[in-house]
């Protein structure tokens, strides 16, 4: 953090009885400590820094002293520091505002709350922005604590003070009381974007849809100029699917600002989603003329075309998109082809962009075999991947698309991938699970596989599909209990029929037939006309 308050801000001390050592008694300190943050050893010019501030109350050697232990994220002896400070100069507004600030960083509330009266005290109304700046609680009991400290400062009426009182509140789910808060800011303060904005999210936690609506007309009208309270509207509307009602705000204020990149792409997605095509390709065609935002309108401008069933010039735009979009469109793109009964175009294309995008060859050559398998050519996919380990040997991506794809008969192979997929990365859980479920499959070298679930499942608890393989490998090793605890925690985060299914029939097994015939009444309730079902 920088320094709250500018030197210049700084007046000298007046009326002082205490000695305050001059500033070139500390110049070489100063600049050796200087010199030792040019070479970034800042701990050791923190500890310079800091003997300094003990021998003066010099405010510009206090300030820089505060300045660098902060940076350094040392605030403890920052805030000994700010303290120092303000115990020799208690009526110093930056000290105060320092020692406020690191009291509440350190989480030191009660000291918080003292300093923070005693600037109320001078000023109701100060702007205390830059002292409540990124202090704010991360935890349920430390927003308590805060809460507690600062309620009794309500009687100041200080409009930051208010905004964070109301703040805590809310999440605390005091909504009444926050409301009340937040009125008495905008008050005092009506114009500023942040307290209305809490306001709205206050009233959208309450559900008083109607008021907030009747509010944000109000005051989008009392300020026309301010943008961010409009496109706040404006996402409130769409959350509220009244995208009509949203797209006709945007088109209004694309008339008051023109250029603006932020409204004009917005402006062009909800087009699109309104099948106001033309509206959108203006809009986006627009955004092309800003750099920063051409992948973006290219790709827009794609996906608007592909709704008209434009597929020339979808394929047009998806082929100018590159940055982080670009796998995305290349994706759209290739499938979109292959919808049209366009696959060898698809394959051309995608053969053609590994040339154009070598370091993109991965993914390029992973998406043309899963067009490929899609359309039922897993032996070209399967040659394909051939291909891509030849120049990509050491993918893990590629390795594992083709052990998806090996055959029954290729068992010596498909360990001998599956080992070194994890060799090259050892703590993978869908690689470590695809080991374990493999094994599992083919019924052999049960405790290996057993140790490899295991493992996946330390490495990302609560996957249904680990814990699946999980409960097949405890199945398989006749341990009912344990196969049974990890399917039902399988199915506990969404319904899976092949899950439910190996879960019956562990309760079969174990001779749990209660469980198991109320298992099958609901998946044959369920699943009425599946085969699988009808069997059990």
């Amino acid at each position: 953090m920088g320094s709250l308050i500018s030197l210049q801000s700084v007046q000298a001390f007046k009326n002082s009885n205490i000695p305050i050592t001059p500033v070139n008694d500390h110049f070489s300190g100063s600049m050796q400590a200087e010199f030792l943050l040019a070479r970034q050893q800042q701990a050791k010019a923190v500890a310079i820094y800091q003997k300094m501030a003990f021998e003066t109350l010099t405010p510009s050697i206090l300030e820089r002293a505060l300045t660098v232990s902060i940076d350094a994220q040392d605030d403890k002896t920052a805030l000994n520091i700010a303290k120092h400070w303000v115990e020799n100069e208690p009526q110093d507004t930056p000290a105060q505002f320092y020692l406020a600030h690191l009291a509440l960083k350190t989480h030191d509330y009660p000291l918080a709350g003292r300093i923070l009266d005693q600037i109320l005290s001078a000023d109701a109304d100060v702007a205390l922005d830059q002292v409540l700046a990124g202090i704010y609680p991360e935890n349920e009991q430390d927003r308590q604590q805060l809460l507690n400290a600062l309620i009794h400062l309500d009687m100041h009426s200080n409009p930051s003070l208010l905004v964070l009182i109301a703040g805590l509140q809310a999440q605390n789910g005091q909504l009444d009381d926050a409301l009340k808060r937040i009125n008495r800011a905008l008050k005092k303060r009506p114009d500023v974007t942040a307290f209305m904005t809490l306001k709205a999210n206050i009233l959208i936690a309450q559900n008083k849809n109607a008021e907030l609506m009747q509010w944000l007309d109000k005051q989008t009208t009392l300020q026309p100029g301010n943008k961010s309270l409009k496109l706040f509207e404006v996402r409130y509307l769409l959350k509220q699917n009244q995208q009509p009602k949203a797209l006709k705000k945007l088109d209004g204020m694309i008339g008051q600002w023109p250029d603006d990149t932020e409204i004009l792409l917005l402006a062009g997605l909800v087009s699109i989603d309104e099948q106001q095509y033309a509206k959108a390709e203006q809009y986006l065609l627009k955004l092309l003329q800003q750099e920063a935002y051409m992948d973006q309108a290219y790709y827009y401008l794609a996906i608007n075309a592909q709704r008209q069933h434009k597929i020339d010039l979808a394929s047009a735009y998806y082929k100018r998109v590159e940055g982080t979009l670009y796998q995305s469109a290349q994706k759209k793109m290739a499938l979109m082809l292959a919808e049209q009964q366009a696959l060898p175009q698809a394959i051309s294309h995608l053969t053609q962009e590994r040339v154009n995008h070598p370091g993109e060859a991965s993914f390029l050559y992973q998406l043309q075999v899963q067009l490929l398998k899609d359309n039922h050519q897993p032996d070209t996919a399967r040659s394909l991947l051939d291909e891509a380990l030849k120049n990509l040997p050491d993918d893990p991506e590629l390795i594992y698309a083709r052990v998806l794809l090996l055959k029954p008969n290729e068992q010596a192979l498909l360990d001998q991938e599956l080992e070194r997929l994890l060799g090259i990365e050892p703590n993978s859980p869908t690689y470590l699970n695809a080991y374990a479920y493999t094994l599992a499959t083919q019924n052999r070298r049960l405790n290996d596989a057993r140790q490899l679930a295991e493992r996946a499942n330390t490495l990302a608890p609560d996957q249904p599909a680990i814990l699946d393989t999980l409960g097949l490998v405890a199945f398989l090793q006749k341990d009912y209990d344990s196969a049974i605890k990890a399917l039902q925690k399988a199915l506990s985060f969404g319904d899976n029929l092949n899950i439910a299914m190996r879960l019956a029939k562990v309760y079969q097994a174990k001779g749990e037939m209660a469980a198991y015939n109320t298992l099958k009444s609901k998946l044959q309730a369920q699943y009425p006309d599946n085969i699988q079902v009808r069997s059990l």
